[in-house]
């Protein structure tokens, strides 16, 4: 039907409206399985059949057959990962996975290993990374894993790119989402006025602090205020309440008032109408499908272009870049985000040039949310100067 559609982005959008909140954050939490099974059966499984313009499965196997790994690695590094660098490295930053090192020339040369800090990626296959065997024997361009890119068939193009520029734009709409905003029309729900009291992680007030202040605000005792200050340090963020908007806007007056008490600093805290909990939720998980599709080049390809594409509005950004300038605002959402870029954008050269212009474009302020932060650079969009300015 929505390939059939006048207008496929209204429908798209009907379908999240109608299901997202259906799945998400409800008053009784589902278990994490019933949650992912209901996302993957009532939301990605008909995305895909869009995407495919068939049954899912087939597509990726016609996929599969015509497709060919890329010659770049890009592995991301998990923090303490082992990873090796070489005499022949352009510079320092450049660093190989252990794979990629194991299957190189640099095995023989004088090498050095350390544990990264999180957040970089795999050099190998990247030409202006190293003086010689840039490529491990897995992603050499003459070896027969690693042929010229696929290109995709112009229909499948075209219903990649319909719907990425649908679904990147909602989950840049709801990872840059603030208090004050209002819900679209389109999603817009019906009657629900059930809110949340979102309290976000920051470094100035200790764990024992942020229990005291959550025993003394939302009535809970001192094991369910240890279970939120965890997992607000984990996710970056928790739902301590949910409730009437003004029983959730005493929690938060109460919330900033006992903690600034405390440390000076008031916590972060806001109030979420439940509808937009539930679609943050979905567009996190969107992120993380998002990374999933493009491992095939030509939706990498198709999801650069609408990620980079200019917008209607010449003085707003492009996706990309409304992404990077909320980077400091978005708790631990910046890591999926961070994630994406990686493998997108840095994966191949002439998309890695233009996000380079767009990061240069609006390095100052940047650098400058970067200051006012309290969070490590190594979380930082900052860290991927390293990527942009090293090379040659």
């Amino acid at each position: 039907e929505w390939l059939e559609a006048a207008d496929y982005r209204a429908e798209l959008l009907q379908h999240l409206k109608d299901q997202v909140p259906q799945i998400f954050c409800l008053k009784k939490d589902l278990s994490p399985q019933e949650e992912e099974e209901l996302m993957q059966r009532r939301l990605l499984h008909p995305l895909e059949c869009f995407l495919f313009g068939e049954d899912p499965q087939d597509g990726l196997e016609k996929l599969k057959q015509g497709s060919t790994s890329s010659q770049l690695c890009g592995r991301v590094f998990k923090e303490g990962e082992t990873v090796y660098s070489c005499d022949c490295a352009i510079d320092p930053t450049c660093v190989l996975c252990m794979d990629c090192f194991q299957d190189s020339v640099h095995k023989s040369h004088r090498y050095k290993m350390h544990a990264s800090s999180g957040g970089g990626f795999c050099d190998c296959g990247d030409v202006e990374a190293w003086k010689i065997g840039p490529c491990c024997s897995k992603h050499d361009p003459g070896s027969a894993a690693a042929m010229d890119e696929s290109v995709l068939e112009p229909e499948l193009y075209e219903r990649a790119e319909k719907l990425f520029r649908v679904l990147l734009r909602y989950v840049t709409d709801f990872l840059v989402w603030e208090e004050n905003f209002e819900l679209s029309a389109e999603l817009q729900p019906i009657k629900d006025n059930a809110y949340y009291c979102v309290l976000y992680n920051d470094e100035h007030h200790s764990y024992d602090q942020v229990i005291y202040t959550l025993q003394r605000s939302v009535n809970c005792d001192q094991i369910e205020a240890q279970t939120h200050t965890t997992l607000i340090d984990k996710e970056g963020r928790r739902a301590v309440k949910r409730g009437t908007l003004r029983s959730c806007q005493q929690a938060k007056d109460l919330i900033r008032s006992s903690s600034e008490h405390i440390s000076l600093q008031p916590l972060r805290v806001e109030i979420l109408h439940a509808t937009v909990m539930a679609h943050q939720t979905f567009a996190l998980r969107l992120g993380n499908w998002f990374q999933k599709v493009i491992g095939y080049s030509g939706f990498r390809l198709a999801f650069c272009q609408v990620a980079l594409e200019p917008n209607a509005d010449r003085d707003r950004p492009c996706l990309i870049s409304r992404l990077m300038l909320h980077d400091a605002q978005m708790y631990k959402a910046r890591k999926i985000v961070h994630e994406l870029i990686f493998c997108s954008m840095l994966m191949d050269s002439e998309f890695k040039r233009l996000f380079a212009v767009e990061f240069t474009k609006y390095y100052k302020q940047l650098q400058k949310d970067f200051i006012s932060d309290d969070h490590e650079r190594s979380i930082s969009i900052t860290a991927l100067s390293v990527q942009i300015f090293t090379v040659p």
